[in-house]
């Protein structure tokens, strides 16, 4: 929107402070959908190709229809997707994917959370080397104690040097994708993120495809990898690709990190995979410190509402 001279109109803070509200209940969403990650692994314990392939390809087309809700019609933006900063995203996201599926299969579900939760760290980090963004203070000191929580957590698991080098060496890629993604989509909201994670996703399936016969999969395995699919992907990244450019780079880092504690949770429940002692109080520190943080966030955005 513009004024007479022609100029944007700024920003009220009224509409700044919704936005910021909307971007933590989006971010704290896709959080919750993510956590599940561990527990569609367990259950589908198949070729990782065949993983890849139709979580790939449900969860593409879960977040185009996401899209499609957003933009409210029928349509997709695929031309401006296309842009470089769509086409960094697409590439980066489906070798996350594919780094992903590979980490759950080949080392704990608890490892692969906590190395995630130095999401915050490396986010700063590239948002501050490619735009000079600097983490607000509060941020800043939310991270550190989530690292506590991450060197704890490490710090009691068998998995890091015991085994699962591999898995435990892929879950740390994937974070530093996710990192680059973060960062891209606070620097170009532009462009049309949602059409480009949808086409992340056709893209993992794509590169998979040649590795192995998908069909080799049973209809129950289908469905339960259409389920992994949609929720994490549509649900998890989906989201998050609305949330993250509403909000810092770094906070929607740490918010995002309140996975952490959730996701071991959900196989100790259903798959009996009892994390370390220091995995509970790791995940405690880092839940501390989200919540820490979102309280402080909407306090100040009650002091800065305007009296009614």
């Amino acid at each position: 929107m513009t004024n007479q001279t022609g100029a944007a109109d700024p920003i009220s803070p009224a509409s700044a402070d919704r936005g910021t509200t909307i971007g933590i209940a989006l971010v704290l969403s896709s959080a919750l959908a993510w956590s599940t990650a561990g527990f569609f692994a367990r259950t589908v314990p198949i070729d990782i190709w065949v993983v890849v392939f139709w979580r790939g390809i449900f969860g593409g087309l879960s977040i185009a229809v996401l899209a499609m809700i957003e933009r409210r019609r029928f349509g997709f933006d695929w031309q401006r997707a296309f842009s470089l900063a769509g086409i960094a995203l697409i590439l980066i996201s489906a070798a996350g994917k594919i780094a992903f599926i590979y980490a759950l299969q080949n080392t704990t579900v608890a490892n692969v959370t906590v190395i995630y939760a130095t999401l915050p760290f490396i986010t700063a980090i590239f948002a501050w080397l490619w735009f000079r963004e600097r983490a607000g203070r509060r941020t800043l000191i939310g991270s550190l104690v989530a690292g506590a929580g991450v060197i704890v957590t490490v710090g009691g698991s068998t998995g890091l040097g015991g085994g699962h080098i591999l898995g435990d060496l892929a879950a740390l890629f994937m974070t530093f994708t996710m990192a680059v993604m973060t960062v891209i989509m606070r620097r170009h909201r532009d462009v049309p993120m949602l059409e480009a994670a949808a086409l992340s996703g056709i893209a993992a399936a794509i590169i998979a495809f040649p590795m192995v016969d998908p069909f080799t999969a049973t209809v129950t395995d289908i469905l339960w990898l259409a389920a992994f699919g949609i929720v994490t992907q549509g649900g998890g990244l989906g989201l998050y690709t609305m949330g993250a450019r509403r909000l810092p780079s770094a906070q929607a880092a740490l918010l995002s990190a309140s996975e952490v504690p959730m996701s071991p949770l959900w196989v100790w429940i259903f798959f009996n995979e009892v994390p370390a002692p220091e995995t509970f109080f790791g995940g405690g520190l880092v839940l501390a410190a989200i919540l820490w943080n979102i309280g402080a966030e909407l306090r100040k955005s009650a002091k800065a509402r305007p009296a009614q």
